[in-house]
This record gives structure tokens, C-alpha cells and sequence, in this order.
């Protein structure tokens, strides 16, 4: 997933140089099905604190990630699921 995410900036400059605004869409299907298929997997939540927070972490970084793409496509995140 941390693959997927540092992507980002690669994207929106791909998108700004070459105008082609598709890629938007498809980077944040792509991010969503990778991050399901980690929330699947992965207890976020744990006994182990380190881990736990780390796990946060990344979860934050996905939902940072996917309301900036959202917000480039003119959409909002919605706070709540």
C-alpha cells in the first residue's frame, strides 16, 4: 500500500503535464482495492501499540491520499462510511 501512496505526486504531475485526467480515477480504484485488501488482511487494531500505530498511520495516509485525488476531481470525502 505504501507502494501505491508515495505514487501519488507521480500521478497528479502525469495528469497536469499530459492532460489526460483519467488517470485520477483509476490511481484512486487502484489505492481503494489495495487498502481493502489490507483492512481485509490486517488487524489495525492490536495488543501490540507499535504496531497499532503504525497501522493508524498508514489507514491516515490512505484516507489523506484518496481526499486529495477526490478533491482533484472536484468530489469531497466523506467523513464518515
Amino acid at each position: 500500500m505504501i507502494r501505491r501512496l508515495i505514487l501519488l505526486p507521480e500521478i497528479v504531475e502525469q495528469v497536469a503535464v499530459n492532460l489526460e485526467p483519467h488517470h485520477l480515477p483509476y490511481y484512486a480504484q487502484d489505492l481503494a482495492t489495495v487498502f481493502h485488501s489490507f483492512y481485509k488482511q490486517c488487524r489495525v487494531v492490536s495488543e501490540d501499540e507499535a504496531l497499532t500505530k503504525a497501522r493508524l498511520k498508514l489507514v491516515k495516509a490512505t484516507q489523506i491520499a484518496l481526499a486529495k485525488v477526490l478533491h482533484l476531481m472536484g468530489m469531497t470525502a466523506p467523513e464518515k462510511m
